[in-house]
């Protein structure tokens, strides 16, 4: 691929190809799978960001993101128009790989729920200090009801632990997403930090924690029905 393409070029691909004119309308015998350099590249911009955000956070600009990429400015824009693009690929992938180790977790109810956690404990203490510095402009319900990728990724990572509790609970499932709100208004990474940094608790400790809190918010659903 093209290291000098501006973007919203169609360098790279071949010439008078319409699956690579923004807008065409090309039919599914014409699309192509994304060739094995763009996902590469993709990958290597999402690595970088990352990577960025924990080390330097004020230097985490696009043109260090292509450059610890190892590719051009114009490339790096090519797959994300803007920073705030790159920013949510991140996060989206540090769930998405979250949500793959915890999908075969063979425990049901509390059980569930606290091995979830302990994971996403360890997530965060490797990514947190990235995440908490990537904001959406729109509310988590919001996002959640219109299926942003984030949001979706962490309803199938918790769904099936919060659901168990709302059960144990008595809340009733049309209340589900307000349950995952809870979850990520109490159990962010931003919250996670900042209870193990004022309290001091180890990861056993904070686990037990959050749960407890997390059940007793959970109650309170019950009680509003």
């Amino acid at each position: 691929m093209s290291q000098t393409a501006r973007p919203g070029s169609s360098a790279g691909a071949g010439a008078g190809d319409p699956s690579d004119v923004p807008g065409a309308i090309v039919s599914p015998s014409r699309r192509r799978a994304p060739r094995q350099d763009a996902i590469r590249n993709e990958r290597a911009l999402v690595a970088a960001v990352g990577e960025l955000l924990r080390e330097d956070p004020e230097e985490a600009t696009m043109p260090a993101v292509a450059e610890r990429a190892g590719l051009s400015l114009a490339t790096a824009y090519r797959y994300f128009p803007t920073l705030e693009q790159l920013h949510r690929r991140f996060m989206l992938s540090v769930v998405e790989h979250a949500d793959a180790t915890t999908t075969d977790f063979e425990q049901r109810g509390r059980e569930l729920f606290e091995r979830i956690l302990a994971h996403w404990i360890d997530v965060v203490s490797v990514y947190g200090p990235a995440m908490v510095l990537v904001r959406s402009r729109e509310g988590f319900l919001v996002r959640l009801e219109a299926g942003e990728g984030q949001a979706s990724a962490l309803d199938r990572m918790w769904g099936r632990a919060i659901r168990d509790l709302m059960r144990e609970a008595g809340v009733a499932e049309s209340r589900y997403p307000l349950a995952l709100g809870l979850y990520n208004a109490l159990l962010n990474s931003r919250e996670i930090l900042d209870v193990r940094d004022a309290t001091g608790m180890a990861d056993g400790a904070l686990v037990q924690h959050l749960s407890r809190v997390y059940r007793a918010a959970l109650r309170g659903l019950a009680d509003e029905a």
